[in-house]
């Protein structure tokens, strides 16, 4: 395995880690999940976490919650794409709009653009939608 490899499974490992304790942190205990999440399944559990954040923020003007849900976002999008074995076209696609719109959150954060990050929501929820579709159709 090439050195930057090596970082970058340190990196995702790491993350997920953190993701996990803080989802079983945000989550009420009684509540019926999986005892044995995959990581990929912990990081999916993440993301709709800080999609919440994102419009909690977005809905009470905490323009620095969304932009540090956005970043968050971003880095899981790219941490699952080690998770899939053999990405199709479509789903390299949505994941590049997902980063995309990631991005366009954040720096609309910045701006303090309300409908515009409310817009990136948006697509970033129908590109969710999609890409999970488009997986499920996979199987």
């Amino acid at each position: 395995m090439k050195p930057i490899h090596v970082v970058g499974w340190f990196i995702v490992v790491g993350f997920v880690a953190l993701s996990s304790s803080a989802w079983s942190q945000a989550r009420p205990a009684d509540e019926d999940l999986p005892a044995n999440l995959t990581s990929n399944q912990a990081l999916m559990r993440d993301k709709l976490v800080q999609m919440n954040k994102v419009l909690e923020g977005l809905t009470q003007d905490q323009f620095a919650d969304v932009e540090a849900a956005s970043r968050t976002l971003l880095m899981i999008s790219k941490a699952t794409t080690w998770h899939v074995v053999d990405p199709s076209p479509q789903y390299t696609r949505l994941s590049k709009n997902f980063q995309e719109q990631a991005a366009d959150l954040e720096r609309h954060a910045k701006e303090r653009n309300t409908e515009a990050a409310t817009l990136d929501l948006i697509r970033m929820t129908m590109t969710c939608t999609h890409c999970h579709q488009h997986m499920r159709d996979r199987e």
